[in-house]
Formats: structure tokens, C-alpha cells, sequence
């Protein structure tokens, strides 16, 4: 695939483009199984939408625990295990609201709604825009008006420039994406939730820095989404279908990033819960195998 491809100046600052990106219009092949060839969910296993009862218990109260060990290390003055526990709850936060927005966590419609708004409190961003944008990069992956992925088209130092503006940018582009009034009241309340989180913070600093250091942890790994969810995951895409998201396998680091490395799977299966990923990439790999897709081992 042709890596200039144009990208419009409200997605990210326009000098960025202009230095990096030729006004190339480029329709690329939808990434998903029916278009790759590969055979249906049913096929491959329906447990593979299965939880076990430890996870079903466990799964929804990671974020809260991990949150109640932020606070505990906070309240103890172990001030330098706090970014190590902090980066725990922060990838435990969104990949479990990354398996709510896909229906990929069980919960049924109205439950969903409200745990997205409860998530947006502990992530200080907006659930629902989240969803609108990531569904959308799911249907219109690598595309002109694929915000979420459009740092994959950027150099490293251009995603990481695009990082300090890019929450602001993303719950924008998703609040104009969403025609549904009631989902747009969502990314307003839920971005109000988080304004007035940021004041409290603010207010209650005389007697503790523990929640405004948790709004400055959150911003940092705001910061680092271009690289985390765009240009590591889809890194030099080319033109095949297969060839627009990365598959990083092995025990200890995709392990260590909650499955998220096993971005191709997720594309092409996007209903497979996060814990059942590793399963879904063993079942997938005679198929990558005859396809000729190349996998990347780690540790």
C-alpha cells in the first residue's frame, strides 16, 4: 500500500501531513474474514466466545482492583512503583472497555451503555466515543477518515507528536461521526464526568495528590494511544487485506499487554473476547500459513 495517503488536517495537525503525506486518495480492501477468505466463528469454534466462571468474576472487577492498588501504593508513599502499577490499571481499564464496545464481554445492551460510562470515569475519556471511533476504524480501516488509525501512516516521532492533542481530536472526531442523539448525549455527559473529575482533583490537593496524579498518569497514556493503537499494531501496512494489522505472538509480552498484540485476530474476529485471542491465533495459523502471513515471535 501506498504509504502517503491523505489524511485530513482536523485529524491531526496539518504540518505533520504536509511533511508526510502526499493528496493521494487510496481505497484499500476491507479487513475482515469474509474478505481475507477465512472461515466463519462457527468453524473455528464457538468456544471461543466462551468464558470460564473465573473470568466471568474476575474479568469486570480487574479495573476497580487494579484501581484499589494504585490507591493503596499511593497511600503507603511507594512513589516509585506507582508508574509500574499505574501502566497495570491502565491496560486492564482499556481492555476491558475495549471488550465492552464489542459486545465481546457479555453484557447485555442497556448493562453495556452504562458500564462504557462507568469506565470513562476511571479512563477520563469518553466510553462511547471510543466506541463510535473504534467501530469506525473497524469498518473503514486505514481509510482517508480512519481517525484511529491514521497514525499508522505517520513516522514514530509523527505519532508521537500527534500524541498530546490526540484525546481532545479523538472524541471530536467521534462526536461528528455519531448520527444517534441519545449516543452523542453520552460523549457529552461523559465529558463532563471527566471535566469534573479534573477539577476535584484539582480542589481536593491541599489533603491528597493522589487523584491529580492519577488525571497527569491518565494523560501520559492518552499520549501514547497513536503509537499503542495505530502505528505499532498496523506498522507499514501494505496493500493486501492481510497486510494492514500486525500479529505479535508469544507467552510473556502479549501476556503482559492484556492479548492486545493479537491486533490481526481481533480485526478479523472482532467478537472474540480478548482472553480467548492466544486460541483464536493458534486455530488461524494454518490458514496465515497457506495466505502467506507473517507473524512476529517475541517472548
Amino acid at each position: 500500500m501506498n504509504s502517503s495517503i491523505s489524511m485530513s488536517g482536523d485529524v491531526f495537525p496539518a504540518a505533520i501531513y504536509r511533511r508526510l503525506v502526499s493528496p493521494v486518495k487510496t481505497t484499500l480492501p476491507q479487513l475482515n474474514r469474509r474478505q481475507a477468505g477465512l472461515p466463519n466463528l462457527s468453524s473455528l469454534g464457538l468456544d471461543l466466545l466462551a468464558a470460564s466462571k473465573l473470568q466471568r468474576l474476575i474479568w469486570p472487577v480487574l479495573p476497580l482492583l487494579s484501581l484499589a492498588a494504585y490507591a493503596t501504593v499511593f497511600s503507603m508513599q511507594y512513589y516509585l512503583l506507582l508508574p509500574l502499577v499505574f501502566v497495570l490499571h491502565f491496560l486492564v481499564a482499556v481492555t476491558f472497555t475495549h471488550d465492552v464496545l464489542h459486545g465481546a464481554a457479555g453484557f447485555k445492551p442497556r448493562s453495556t451503555e452504562w458500564i462504557l460510562f462507568a469506565m470513562s470515569i476511571l479512563l477520563l475519556e469518553s466510553g462511547h466515543a471510543f466506541r463510535q471511533a473504534h467501530l469506525h476504524h473497524h469498518s473503514h480501516c486505514l481509510e482517508q477518515d480512519d481517525f484511529e488509525g491514521s497514525p499508522a501512516h505517520l513516522s514514530l516521532l509523527g505519532a508521537l507528536k500527534a500524541g498530546p492533542g490526540y484525546i481532545v481530536r479523538h472524541w471530536l472526531h467521534a462526536y461528528r461521526l455519531s448520527k444517534n442523539p441519545t449516543q452523542k448525549r453520552w460523549m457529552l455527559a461523559e465529558l463532563y464526568a471527566a471535566i469534573l473529575g479534573i477539577v476535584l482533583a484539582i480542589l481536593v490537593l491541599p489533603w491528597t495528590a493522589a487523584p491529580l496524579t492519577y488525571c497527569v498518569f491518565m494523560y501520559i497514556g492518552s499520549c501514547l494511544y497513536p503509537i499503542t493503537t495505530a502505528w505499532l499494531p498496523h506498522f507499514k501496512p501494505d496493500s493486501s487485506i492481510l497486510g494492514q494489522a500486525r500479529s505479535l505472538r508469544g507467552k510473556i509480552i502479549p501476556a503482559l499487554l492484556f492479548n492486545l498484540s493479537y491486533h490481526l485476530e481481533h480485526h478479523l474476529y472482532p467478537q472474540v473476547p480478548s482472553y480467548n485471542l492466544p486460541q483464536l491465533a493458534d486455530r488461524l495459523d494454518p490458514y496465515f500459513a497457506k495466505l502467506g502471513v507473517a507473524v512476529f515471535h517475541v517472548v
